[in-house]
């Protein structure tokens, strides 16, 4: 399992060209899984694997790996009704991004689904940007020779 791969994968489904904007709303920027050294221009979004589990099978291994998609909308505006209008805005087209290509086009992967969603204020650079906090699950299955 290579889980780098599989972040990138999940990344590339919420790039422009890959995911259509709220209308009256610009596209995603940049979507990564590997830290910029600069802050990009918003929207863009950030994968991060904070954790997952491994279930042993006979002659296979299960992950059930949480990704976190944290989608940074805008910085701090100071006028929070646009902000959070244009986050509800945001909300549904992130939450459906891998529907299309659930198993991202990675062998092994069974599927990725959002589980959750959490409005958040993140801190990158020492900006604060309001955002989404989702939650996608990747199923991944990966056959393993096991000797006793």
């Amino acid at each position: 399992m290579n889980a780098l791969t599989i972040a990138d994968a999940l990344a590339t489904k919420y790039p422009t060209g890959t995911l259509t904007p709220p209308s009256g709303y610009p596209a995603i920027r940049v979507s990564t899984a590997r830290l910029p050294n600069a802050i990009p221009t918003s929207p863009w979004v950030l994968v991060m694997l904070p954790r997952g589990e491994v279930v042993l099978g006979s002659s296979e291994l299960n992950h059930s790996m949480e990704f976190h998609v944290l989608f940074h909308y805008a910085k701090h505006t100071g006028d929070l009704a646009r902000d959070m209008t244009a986050m509800l805005a945001w909300i549904g087209v992130l939450l459906t991004a891998t529907y299309a290509d659930m198993d991202l086009g990675v062998s092994g992967i069974r599927k990725a689904y959002p589980t959750e969603y959490q409005l958040a204020v993140f801190t990158y650079g020492g900006t604060e940007f309001y955002g989404w906090d989702i939650t996608v699950v990747v199923d991944f299955r990966e056959t393993q020779e096991f000797t006793p």
